[in-house]
């Protein structure tokens, strides 16, 4: 996933894994937007929750406490 700063328009890209890192924050927080720092001018971006959910449909919450059952 990729946008661009608010401020200074410097593309900033997010990994796979950090935007399910980032919807496992902001579902156990219940929060509506996720905050991204830029690194040239570090003003914070607000990403929202839908923007992430676009970017990973298949993302499930992983429960606590369910392990795989052994055989």
């Amino acid at each position: 996933m990729q946008f661009r700063c608010f401020k200074c328009n410097m593309p900033i890209a997010m990994s796979r894994d950090a935007i399910y890192a980032a919807l496992d924050y902001v579902t156990d927080e219940e929060l509506t937007h996720y905050d991204i720092r830029c690194p040239r001018c570090r003003k914070v971006n607000r990403v929202s929750v839908k923007q992430l959910h676009q970017s990973a449909p298949n993302w499930e919450r992983e429960r606590e406490g369910s392990e795989p059952s052994e055989s």
